[in-house]
């Protein structure tokens, strides 16, 4: 049988597998997640509420963030409503739609005339 005395190893993805050469080991080679991986680790690098590898998750998910609220007309054409990237916005937090302008008024032949926009 092959002495393969301290085998050592690392993972780098998700999914990748280690596996264990035959032969005879010594008892001190080990297998672990590669540096670069577990540089990435960090609390902030993870949702809160969730644990990963005994890292608890300290990232709100909000960082960052710049919401807008925005108020717009009804109009005949669609519309497509997009924060002011440009002052730093990105995403709508709300976005409210005035009523569509109507008045009614008495005509002359005894009925009502509505006037829309």
């Amino acid at each position: 049988m092959k002495n393969n005395g301290a085998v050592t190893g690392t993972i780098s993805v998700k999914d990748e597998e280690y596996t264990i050469p035959q032969g005879h080991h010594d008892g001190s080679g080990k297998v672990a997640i590669a540096d670069a991986e577990k540089a990435k680790l960090i609390p902030d690098n993870i949702r809160e509420g969730i644990t990963l590898l005994g890292v608890e998750g300290a990232m709100s998910g909000t960082e960052d963030a710049k919401p807008q609220s925005k108020t717009v007309t009804p109009s005949t054409e669609a519309q497509t409503i997009f924060p002011d990237s440009e002052e730093g916005y990105n995403y709508l937090s709300q976005v409210t739609v005035e009523a569509i302008p109507y008045q009614e008024s008495e005509n002359p032949a005894g009925g009502t005339t509505v006037t829309i926009g």
